[in-house]
């Protein structure tokens, strides 16, 4: 089920989304006007619509339009399979929209885990507001009453929701709140009910358990439906109108990533961090809370995790620098670049594509950032 209607559109883009996926290894990234495929690129400038976005140039932002355009056309010959779309925001202004596989720019696209970054702006706007005091706040504090039952680790008492944003609650996510047999209408109850396997804040593990929780947690402090609250503070603002949100079979908004999004508006959510909080010089998010979630607080590897924010570097040229991005399963990201002002999206086949994370770091120190750095500007 869908926080908003379905209409006749938003059905005939799921058939298209699930026919897609499967026939997309045997078309071509792209085809012209008579179904061969397209192996040429002439660059275009974006079209300006009413989205709140001001579109420019490759070469009115510095930005090395021979890069882009070699990147083009390894895509176009196939190099970069399942990759669905590539939008680029570079000081504020959009600059490169591209699609592949029938996709275009008002067709709503999986984002997956990544929307558990929107999530961590939804809390941080709660935050801002005062409805979350603070993040040291417990967690049983702000959800319905349970019975604990009688072997209940007095332990759970103690996880803050500093806690449940990064990540490090101490549950056995290995169990049922990692697969899907926690999507069940008391899915708060078995949730709460998984062993504590480690001390509250000591190890970071990935899951979606805990940012599910938090469509509950904005509901209890602001005594507002997720959905209601969302479209008054951050899609409103944004200018963010056609999206899709996924629900438990309880009726919760799935604030755990599940959302269709047009990627022109996924760009918006990462524009926020480097724009430090302001859209259209109104203030949506603060920079304290910036600060706060994309801070690190945990490691998977080479990478680093704040509140439903990821971090890494990304090698360009001679240098390294700093990337926040969300990340949804199969190579949906939002990366975002504070140094160079620049908002990256990509959008892939999410499922049965295990290289579609590798593939964007790839394009992003291939292309990407190389085409930045040859402006001169760096």
């Amino acid at each position: 089920m869908f926080c908003q209607s379905l209409s006749i559109r938003y059905v005939l883009t799921l058939i298209i989304l699930l026919f897609s996926f499967t026939a997309c290894t045997h078309i071509p990234p792209r085809v012209d006007e008579s179904g061969a495929p397209q192996r040429e690129y002439t660059y275009q400038v974006p079209l300006q619509i009413d989205d709140g976005w001001q579109v420019s140039s490759l070469a009115k932002e510095g930005v090395n339009k021979e890069i882009i355009h070699d990147l083009m056309k390894a895509i176009l010959a196939g190099k970069y399979p399942y990759l669905f779309s590539i939008v680029l925001i570079k000081n504020g202004n959009l600059i490169l929209e591209e699609y592949f596989y029938y996709r275009h720019r008002f067709m709503l696209q999986e984002f997956r885990s990544a929307g558990k970054s929107v999530t961590s702006e939804l809390m941080g706007i709660a935050f801002d507001k005062g409805y979350i005091k603070g993040v040291d706040g417990k967690l049983l504090d702000f959800l319905p009453t349970f019975e604990k039952g009688a072997n209940w680790d007095q332990r759970k008492d103690e996880v803050s929701l500093h806690h449940v944003l990064s990540m490090k609650w101490g549950l056995n996510e290995s169990g049922p709140a990692n697969s899907t047999a926690w999507y069940t209408e008391d899915w708060i109850a078995k949730t709460l009910s998984l062993p504590l396997i480690r001390e509250p804040g000591v190890q970071f593990e990935y899951h979606s358990a805990a940012p599910a929780l938090c469509g509950p947690i904005i509901e209890k402090a602001t005594g507002m439906p997720v959905t209601k609250f969302a479209k008054e503070y951050l899609f409103g603002p944004l200018q963010i109108s056609d999206y899709l949100w996924y629900t438990l079979p309880d009726r919760n908004t799935l604030t755990a990533g599940g959302m269709l999004m047009r990627p022109r508006d996924m760009a918006k959510i990462g524009y926020l961090i480097v724009n430090k909080g302001f859209w259209h010089g109104r203030k949506i998010l603060s920079e304290k809370w910036i600060n706060m979630s994309t801070k690190v607080y945990g490691h998977d590897g080479e990478l680093s995790y704040g509140y439903y924010w990821w971090r890494c570097n990304h090698k360009g040229g001679n240098r390294t620098f700093e990337t926040i991005f969300a990340a949804g399963h199969g190579g949906q990201r939002v990366l975002v670049f504070p140094e160079l002002e620049l908002v990256a999206v990509f959008t892939s086949k999410p499922d049965d594509n295990p290289k579609g994370h590798a593939r964007i770091y790839q394009i992003v120190e291939k292309y990407i950032i190389p085409s930045m750095l040859e402006s001169g500007s760096y």
